[in-house]
């Protein structure tokens, strides 16, 4: 299976002194702080709750600080007090986030009005409201499922951009597939941006899709890899061929080899077939049920699944398997965080000479 190559360095490289600071919520695997680091902005502080989350914003941004708080709950004060006791004087331009999704995600059969995570957009604003009020930020950016828009959720939504209107910001919005971008999936997500009215009154932001269309065939990503390691209690990381998150479930099912699976069948949840020749079907796991290989014969490895949703091989997940898979599962695909954030950069006039 090769021999693995070990160490892959963080995928982060040294800051440049002109980055454009910006807070990061609900900063999950860091998928949109990557893109953003990419376009040319510097995520400085990172939040989240989550402890496989954090460890693996650590490996991968050394040089942000990422800090384990409950957003859900905290106060904006203390966001603003985190901010400047860790940011080094610098004033941050924007404020970028993914709060969790699974509250207006179509394929929860379980929502509930109760659900806490849907008082987070309104967290959120009141974050924004803190920030743009001490250092009169120009944005903020919140990737999410298109599913916060219909008609169930709409209202939700139409609060959040009520409130962010009250601080001055005008929101654009719109829903992209990740895979116009070159993401080898199709991934339909909701990009929602709020402009400081104030600071840039006749900014016209563009949300538009990328040329890349259809997105490409999976072969371009993940073709041509050694067979991963199968989980199996003691395995040690050295054992794991290429990368450390080339890893998969043990085949267990008679699916794997009766026969019953073909290529590119798409029906139910838990065994999607993905097809050489073609994008996947969204990376949305549950239950560690991640797609099943082209060849049929197992599910595909995390590392392959990070493939698919755009990460580079430098980047890696922290935590145990399932852990790994709810981290790619919730991950904002770079490239399209990239092309949201160069979009951004160049509507606000960042890096030009009479700004």
């Amino acid at each position: 299976m090769g021999n693995p190559i070990w160490p892959i360095q963080p995928a982060e490289s040294p800051r440049p002194d002109d980055a454009w600071p910006v807070l990061s919520l609900f900063a999950g695997a860091g998928g949109l702080d990557y893109g953003f680091k990419r376009a040319g902005f510097h995520p400085v502080l990172a939040l989240d709750i989550n402890r496989a989350a954090i460890a693996t914003y650590k490996r991968n941004h050394p040089n942000a600080k990422v800090i384990p708080v409950d957003l859900s709950t905290v106060d904006p004060a203390t966001i603003l007090d985190l901010w400047e006791e860790n940011a080094g004087g610098l004033e941050p331009v924007g404020i970028i986030g993914g709060p969790p999704c699974q509250a207006f995600s179509s394929s929860n059969v379980h929502q509930s009005e109760r659900d806490p995570r849907r008082k987070l957009l309104e967290n959120y604003a009141g974050i924004i409201d803190a920030f743009a009020t001490r250092y009169a930020i120009d944005f903020f950016v919140i990737e999410n499922v298109p599913g916060i828009i219909h008609n169930k959720h709409k209202p939700v939504f139409n609060e959040f951009k009520r409130l962010v209107g009250e601080s001055g910001f005008e929101v654009m919005s719109d829903i992209l597939d990740a895979g116009t971008f070159g993401v080898p999936q199709h991934r339909r997500r909701l990009i929602a941006v709020g402009v400081n009215r104030d600071r840039h009154p006749d900014t016209k932001l563009l949300l538009v899709e990328g040329d890349c269309q259809p997105p490409p065939p999976i072969e371009k990503a993940i073709m041509g890899l050694p067979e991963p390691a199968f989980c199996a209690r003691g395995l040690e990381r050295r054992n794991i061929p290429h990368h450390p998150n080339h890893l998969s479930m043990v085949p267990r099912s008679p699916k794997f080899t009766d026969g019953s699976l073909s290529v590119g069948n798409s029906k139910g949840l838990s065994f999607k077939v993905l097809s050489w020749d073609a994008p996947s079907y969204t990376v949305a796991y549950g239950h560690n049920e991640v797609h099943v290989h082209p060849d049929c014969h197992r599910r595909l490895s995390i590392y392959e699944a990070m493939l698919l949703q755009g990460f580079t091989h430098s980047y890696q997940l922290e935590g145990t398997f399932t852990e790994q898979v709810r981290l790619i599962s919730d991950a904002v695909p770079p490239p399209l965080a990239e092309a949201v954030a160069s979009a951004i950069a160049e509507a606000l006039g960042y890096g030009c000479s009479d700004t």
